[in-house]
């Protein structure tokens, strides 16, 4: 049997990520893992693409089972690892629209579009208070419930004996 997994994906080094400590106690799982963003943005006109072959290319010590999303960023590696693993469901950190629009740019409307499709897909959404704060009860719940969050020891790559 797999163990079952859940991947944070971040926006940027979890040392600078505003949600630091949110991501740093959901690490705190055994089975929680984070991965952070290339150093080198991808051109748009290949992103799609180039979320799909990473998503194909990264290797996971057990079964993806969640995948938690905290910017719409993120979005196309997160719906290239649901798609790849179909079982695997989306909880979204869904930031304040305002915010999107209010950092201007070129690729505010491909945010906002981003952000909308993750509030589609999503299992859940969960929002964050008081600035770092984020209210993910729900989400314990559910890592509960998948197995994530178990008594067993995780052993990556090896089985563990018992459960």
């Amino acid at each position: 049997m797999d163990d079952r997994l859940a991947v944070l994906l971040l926006p940027a080094k979890l040392e600078a990520f505003e949600l630091e400590g949110h991501a740093r106690a959901l690490l705190d799982i055994p089975r929680v893992i984070a991965l952070e963003p290339a150093r080198v943005r991808t051109p748009r006109f290949m992103r799609d693409a180039a979320s799909a072959r990473q998503a194909k290319r990264i290797r996971f010590p057990g079964l993806l089972s969640v995948v938690v999303l905290y910017h719409p960023a993120q979005y196309p590696l997160a719906r290239a690892l649901c798609a790849g693993y179909e079982e695997a469901e989306l909880w979204y950190v869904a930031p304040d629209r305002a915010s999107l629009g209010a950092a201007g740019g070129s690729n505010t409307a491909e945010l906002l579009t981003f952000d909308s499709l993750a509030r589609e897909r999503a299992t859940g959404l969960l929002a964050a208070t008081d600035g770092a704060n984020v209210e993910d009860d729900d989400l314990r719940v559910r890592l509960h419930e998948l197995d994530v969050i178990n008594a067993r020891a995780f052993i990556p790559g090896g089985r563990s004996r018992g459960g």
